[in-house]
């Protein structure tokens, strides 16, 4: 009598881990027959065992994954139809199918679709398929981490969408009719917007070192906080600073240009001068004879003063 209990026990415990082991189907080999799906209320791991029998999937289902579904089609299925309205199914339920390894799939509810494998950078996105993929989509004419939050309510919660201002980079994680939904979206955004350039000649600073510290001062933190908008190109033979982009970047890089266009501080002996007329290389040696005469005239008089002294 005693060991009465100790068995009931033990069945309960048994019964108990059945329930939270994982169901490994197994799959013969896919004759390639169509299939006319026809459940009612069924378990979805009854479906899950006749996808895996139909495409020779191997296929281990997460404990949490339960529902009763209803599928009829009317027309018969090739098997890799019959899977991609397995993956609807799933889509509809909240879980997903994630490939993890030759002929294998974890069927997971789609909460942990973060944290496992997809289908990385694939060369073509399926506009119809529900197979969870990860994509990286350039953006070349506007900021791709400002359209993040515009994009973002189209992203499902468990879904991944994130910017990477140094490249200018979107890097997306969904099922593949989304993804390729959102990459067309990008391709209409991300269109040459206002292309006026602004020209401002230097009167003080070098053209080339402005531009140069612009773009250190931009490849820093300012740019991992926000794509950068706009573009500055150097014209050493005007000693001009180009700017082109967004307009409210190019007011905000104009300032910053007159604020480094300022005459040195120690008043620096070295200024540039622009001819219209004349040749530079042919007063170049003029100018450095006079430079010479003069030089002379105020080491032997003293200056200006001792000149004046010697011509009285």
């Amino acid at each position: 009598m005693r060991s009465q209990p100790l068995i009931r026990g033990l069945r309960i415990l048994a019964l108990s881990v059945l329930a939270c082991a994982p169901l490994v189907c197994r799959a013969a080999a896919p004759a390639g027959a169509s299939i006319t799906p026809n459940f009612k209320d069924a378990n979805i791991r009854e479906i899950i065992q006749a996808v895996s029998a139909a495409t020779g999937k191997d296929i281990i289902v997460d404990p949490r994954v339960n529902a009763q579904v209803t599928m009829y089609s009317a027309t018969p299925l090739s098997p890799k139809a019959f899977y991609q309205a397995f993956l609807s199914i799933l889509s509809v339920y909240g879980y997903i199918a994630v490939p993890s390894g030759h002929n294998i799939v974890d069927i997971v509810p789609n909460t942990d679709e973060r944290v496992m494998p997809g289908i990385n950078l694939p060369k073509t996105v399926s506009p119809t398929s529900d197979e969870i993929v990860t994509q990286v989509i350039p953006v070349k004419n506007v900021s791709a981490a400002q359209l993040v939050p515009i994009l973002r309510p189209l992203v499902p919660e468990w879904g991944h969408l994130a910017a990477y201002p140094p490249s200018n980079l979107l890097i997306i994680s969904d099922r593949a009719s989304n993804v390729h939904r959102i990459m067309r979206i990008v391709e209409r955004m991300d269109r040459v917007g206002n292309q006026d350039v602004d020209v401002m000649p230097l009167q003080n600073a070098s053209a080339t070192q402005v531009v140069q510290v612009i773009n250190q001062l931009y490849q820093g933190q300012a740019a991992a906080q926000m794509g950068r908008m706009f573009k500055v190109v150097a014209d050493p033979r005007t000693n001009s600073v180009l700017i082109s982009g967004d307009p409210d970047e190019r007011l905000r890089i104009r300032a910053l240009v007159a604020e480094l266009d300022t005459p040195s501080a120690s008043g620096g002996d070295t200024r540039v001068v622009y001819l219209h007329y004349a040749s530079a290389k042919k007063l170049a040696p003029e100018l450095e004879k006079q430079m010479r005469e003069l030089a002379e005239i105020a080491t032997v008089g003293g200056g200006p003063k001792g000149t004046a002294q010697a011509a009285a």
